[in-house]
């Protein structure tokens, strides 16, 4: 059967070329039948023709010049399955320098795509970001080999920068910071609190080493557990492997054998000054000289590095795969807040009705060891858009909270 080229021919009175469509102002489309015996060709005016309704899907050529839209040629075919025999797809192919938009499959919460042809947890995070995972649209399945935790700036759009009074507000708390010195808040025996301790600075660091590392081997990647249940997070290991189907530490990652990358030593400097400054403050708060008693001092060599998605949330557990050692000295976690806000449980049960309530905010530093080194705590809810602007436009970091946790094995 032959094909049916379809030919646009645009008026010569537009200013310019729109998005386009069949059934769409004075639009002509040109048919060419094929001849009969003693017929021939005629013009067909396709708006007494039945199209299907192409939405969205057709390519959008708005940025294109009017000379550059010379044609376009549109192929309709079924889909294979028989479930979805009655409909078809539109592929679009323009000519010359014109390119069409594509446009990807919009994603329903964490549950799959919208057309329904993928049913499996995917869970890569907020509105309007999709990751660059790739995924094997043949079978369903995804295959994804990298996770970025910033999104990609895209030339074509223009984003506003945050109103000065907002810029000028997060700058004068910075310098008040600098000012007046850390912020410190004792939650309970051996749980500190230094609030807003990690300058902008060091928060922009850290999200560009997170991001370099996780990309790389043995980067973010979606965990689960033994019974196949996704954790509504992305995860990485540096320096030991945690698996959180076997709540082992190992050397590599089981699921495709990654070794994990070391600690970056800028890392292991903020945390030995956050350990620093709590030792100080609970020193100079007491008569006697027991803050390493307290909370002991620590050197990591394991982090876990959790990215949460605005849907993101982990429930209450405890901190146990470390070794006997490390856990009957009580050494500390350390954990650092960067991006939204994020509403953290803690208590001696794994209670969510009887758990006390914190809010961490972007630069925010928790530490808990001693007494604290066994409470059960995890992450409710994530506040959105609570990323401060200056470090949103940084470094582009997607909505959601990047989570660093330190620890000695």
């Amino acid at each position: 059967m032959p094909k049916s080229v379809y030919q646009y021919k645009p008026k010569s009175a537009s200013p310019g070329v729109g998005n386009i469509s069949p059934n769409v102002g004075n639009s002509r489309l040109v048919q060419n039948v094929p001849k009969a015996e003693d017929q021939t060709p005629k013009q067909v005016d396709l708006h007494s023709v039945m199209v299907p309704d192409l939405g969205d899907d057709f390519p959008s050529l708005s940025t294109c010049s009017k000379s550059s839209a010379k044609s376009i040629r549109s192929i309709q075919s079924t889909c294979g399955d028989e479930e979805n025999s009655s409909s078809s797809t539109i592929s679009c192919r323009v000519l010359d320098d014109v390119t069409p938009i594509k446009k990807e499959p919009s994603l329903i919460g964490s549950s799959g795509f919208q057309d329904g042809r993928f049913s499996q947890e995917v869970d890569i995070g907020s509105e309007g970001s999709r990751g660059n995972g790739e995924f094997d649209k043949s079978d369903g399945q995804q295959k994804e080999h990298s996770y970025d935790i910033c999104l990609k700036r895209t030339a074509n759009v223009v984003k506003l920068k945050s109103p000065l009074f907002a810029m000028n507000r997060e700058k004068r708390n910075e310098m008040k910071r600098l000012t007046e010195g850390e912020n410190i808040k004792i939650l309970r025996p051996g749980m500190v609190l230094l609030k807003g301790y990690l300058p902008l600075t060091d928060q922009v660091k850290l999200i560009r080493s997170c991001r370099d590392l996780g990309q790389g081997s043995g980067g973010f990647y979606q965990p689960s557990y033994r019974d196949g249940a996704k954790l509504h997070l992305r995860m990485m290991c540096l320096g030991k492997n945690w698996d959180p189907e076997t709540s082992e530490y190992g050397d590599e990652r089981p699921i495709d054998g990654a070794k994990p990358p070391p600690i970056p030593a800028e890392f292991q400097q903020l945390v030995r000054g956050a350990i620093q400054s709590s030792h100080n403050y609970l020193d100079s708060n007491s008569k006697m000289k027991i803050a390493k008693t307290i909370l002991p001092p620590m050197s990591p060599n394991i982090c876990i590095v959790n990215f949460y998605a605005k849907t993101g949330k982990l429930g209450l557990h405890q901190d146990k795969d470390e070794s006997p050692e490390s856990l009957r000295k009580g050494l500390p976690v350390v954990s650092f807040s960067i991006g939204d806000s994020a509403e953290f449980l803690y208590g001696d049960e794994r209670d969510i009705e009887k758990a006390e309530k914190v809010l961490l905010e972007s630069g925010d530093v928790l530490i808990f060891g001693g007494k604290s080194r066994h409470i059960f705590h995890g992450v409710s809810s994530i506040i959105p858009d609570t990323t401060p602007k200056a470090l949103e436009e940084e470094t582009n970091l997607r909505p959601g909270r990047l989570n660093l946790t330190f620890r000695e094995y």
